[in-house]
């Protein structure tokens, strides 16, 4: 098994700093990869492209992965406008992704109306057009388990899978746990067509998205499953409220120390921060 690398999502620091901004923050703690998320529509032209690649290169952080926020991608919207416009922007984020050799995008997907049929035979329709415009470009669109969207349990995985559309996973263990299904389940589920991971814990009565080590999930478990797999990819902390952002090197040492019990398994965060 090659060595994993753990990084830092650019949404850690929002909203106080902008996304461009963050890489530097992200290479000042050691870290050297990231999802960059892209937050708002003037983050999906050519100029924010540049200026998130200039950024790339001047802090050496590779971007695994962009995440286009859900608001923005209504790809199945029944107004024929509204369509067209979300199309377009879906097109300029896969230009984005193309300039700053990012291999993936996190995707939320459909996100009401999940028990509608005629919503989610439009949503499967739109995630075909768009994960093969995706492979087109060289990128993988990844669909990511969310608790209130509609890949939420393995049965979801397996019809996606079962459609036969080119499209990954984004895997978000918090996710899981608030949808209150078994994360090793899912994991397993998405299988070999598992591209991106985030992670966070997860307490009942706690707030969202807390860092690693301060709920209740069974890392063990997650760790070992994603050792089962054969993962390769990046696990990219996604934790909101940061009060310092010391706290993720502390959970990245977390993590590290959760992989050490299991043999064989190794996570390269290439960290160099104490």
């Amino acid at each position: 098994m090659h060595p994993r690398r753990i990084g830092v999502s650019t949404a850690c620091f929002f909203p106080q700093t902008l996304t461009e901004e963050t890489l530097a923050i992200i290479a000042e703690l050691g870290f050297s990869v990231t999802e960059a998320f892209l937050q708002v529509d003037g983050e999906y032209n050519a100029a924010f492209a540049a200026k998130l690649d200039r950024q790339r290169h001047a802090t050496g952080v590779q971007i695994h992965s962009l995440h286009i926020t859900a608001m923005l991608f209504d790809l199945w919207s029944a107004y024929p406008r509204m369509r067209q416009e979300t199309r377009d922007r879906f097109l300029r984020a896969l230009e984005v992704a193309a300039r700053v050799e990012a291999r993936a995008i996190t995707w939320h997907g459909l996100r009401y109306g999940l028990d509608n049929p005629r919503l989610v035979a439009a949503f499967l329709e739109s995630l075909a057009w768009a994960s093969e415009q995706a492979q087109q470009a060289g990128v993988t669109l990844c669909v990511e388990n969310v608790s209130w969207c509609y890949l939420r349990r393995p049965e979801h995985v397996q019809k996606l899978l079962a459609s036969g559309l080119p499209c990954g996973f984004t895997f978000d263990v918090f996710q899981a746990a608030e949808s209150g299904v078994d994360p090793v389940a899912l994991l397993q589920a998405m299988g070999d067509r598992l591209t991106t991971v985030h992670l966070s814990d997860y307490a009942p009565e706690g707030a969202r998205h807390l860092l690693p080590g301060q709920g209740t999930l069974d890392w063990d478990a997650v760790l070992h499953a994603l050792q089962e797999l054969h993962y390769q990819g990046p696990l990219l902390l996604e934790v909101a409220h940061l009060q310092d952002p010391q706290e993720l090197v502390q959970a990245w040492d977390f993590i590290q120390q959760q992989a050490a019990q299991e043999r064989d398994l190794e996570i390269a965060g290439e960290v160099t921060a104490s």
